[in-house]
């Protein structure tokens, strides 16, 4: 089959992508794409700018009448600072997210150092892509309710310490763009070769963690405590998870370098 391409590009000021839309990379790779999907099918892809795009079909005259000819058409949006996240983080939400960093003489750029779903669930994994950075932002999804969390600190996870205190990280939802309050002088992070990212409101008062065993692949988030608070919804559950306090599979886990 042939296959013709036309490319249509409209200028748009703001637009969101659902949860289910990939980005391909390079949008020189939109031909190939557009090659296996049907029409309607949605992508975003990356030039010097963010597009997103629709796979369409291609009528008479510009297509035989014999064939079945695809193109796709692109609108342009603002562009995240966490294009390559897999998490679906907005414009408004990434500047949101770094807004919140108060560690002087950033420049705020963020650079993907881990994915899990790239590079490993093992906790292994998770030291290899890491160690050795300062200022890291951690993302979690957990899988039942999509529902993301993040941490930020500026301590190295190959310190292996134990427990570090460090005033300039935090714990925020995402999704309710709420930032845990409390103690500055309370917020520890637990620093073991063992062990994945832990934020604690004081010792052993976990608050936003990743570990099982090896693997990575549980996240606990707990709410309500008076060190480093995040409120419930509800009174029941916690804004982190969108669960009850405790321990629950996630389906990514991200840390970003923050340059």
């Amino acid at each position: 089959m042939n296959t013709v391409f036309i490319t249509t590009l409209a200028l748009i000021t703001s637009l969101t992508v659902a949860s289910t839309v990939p980005h391909i990379g390079n949008c020189s790779e939109a031909f190939f794409f557009v090659e296996d999907h049907i029409p309607g099918t949605k992508f975003t892809c990356a030039t010097n700018q963010t597009w997103e795009c629709k796979v369409i079909n291609i009528v008479f005259p510009a297509c035989s009448k014999y064939e079945k000819c695809k193109s796709f058409k692109c609108q342009h949006r603002p562009r995240s600072d966490f294009l390559e996240s897999s998490m679906n983080i907005t414009v408004d939400e990434s500047k949101w997210l770094l807004k919140q960093i108060k560690v002087p003489n950033l420049i705020k750029k963020p650079v993907l150092l881990y994915r899990a779903t790239r590079d490993g669930w093992l906790i292994a994994d998770y030291h290899s892509k890491v160690d050795g950075y300062t200022n890291i932002y951690v993302f979690m999804k957990f899988k039942e309710t999509q529902r993301r969390a993040a941490g930020f600190t500026t301590i190295d996870q190959s310190i292996y310490g134990g427990w570090v205190n460090d005033k300039q990280s935090f714990v925020l939802s995402i999704d309710k763009r709420i930032v845990a309050t409390g103690n500055q002088n309370e917020r520890l992070l637990y620093v073991l070769h063992q062990f994945g990212p832990y934020f604690a409101a004081g010792y052993h008062q976990d608050v936003l963690r990743a570990d099982r065993g090896e693997r990575i692949d549980q996240g606990g988030a707990i709410c309500g405590l008076s060190n480093e608070y995040m409120p419930y919804e509800d009174d029941l559950l916690c804004s982190l998870s969108g669960l009850q306090n405790g321990y629950y599979e996630i389906d990514e886990l991200e840390v970003w370098h923050i340059l």
